[in-house]
Parts: structure tokens; C-alpha cells; sequence
């Protein structure tokens, strides 16, 4: 998921442009927070509603900084990171 190809790469930079459009327009709110809901809903099936708020939140900047960076991080990195979040470690 952090690590996807290129349809991956195409459907988080829409997720993250919607984001930032309904900063500008309130109008566009409800839709990006229905988003959130629904991704924390699958997640809260596996790990409980807190867990599963912080782990989209860990996911959703993990996926942008691999979006943004010019180096792939480790999947190792990743792994271990997700593992913290979710109390593994």
C-alpha cells in the first residue's frame, strides 16, 4: 500500500489533491471526512477504532513521503514502523 505501482501512485495523489481542495472549500468536507471514516472503518476490523485512526494517519504520510521522495525507503523500514504502530515492537 505505501509502496504501490503506479495506479496506486495515481489514486493517492487524487485522495491527496481532494484533501487539500476541501481545505479551500468546506463544501468538499464531508466527502474527505466519509473518506477517512470508511478507510478507519477497515482498519478498525484488524485493530480497533484508535489504533486504526492512528495507523491511517502513520499510512497517509508514509504514502506521501514515498510519493514525494527521491529514495525508496527500506520495506523493512516500513514494516517496522507500521509494527510500532500497531504495538508489535
Amino acid at each position: 500500500m505505501v509502496r504501490g505501482g503506479p495506479s496506486r501512485h495515481r489514486s493517492a495523489v487524487l485522495g491527496f489533491e481532494l484533501h487539500l481542495a476541501a481545505l479551500r472549500d468546506p463544501g468538499l468536507r464531508a466527502l474527505t471526512h466519509e473518506w477517512t471514516r470508511a478507510s478507519r472503518a477497515v482498519l478498525a476490523r484488524f485493530t480497533g477504532p484508535e489504533t486504526a485512526a492512528r495507523l491511517d494517519a502513520l499510512l497517509e504520510g508514509m504514502i506521501m513521503h514515498a510519493l514525494l521522495s527521491t529514495d525508496r525507503e527500506p520495506r523493512e523500514t516500513t514494516r517496522t514502523a507500521i509494527a510500532q504502530a500497531l504495538g508489535y515492537c
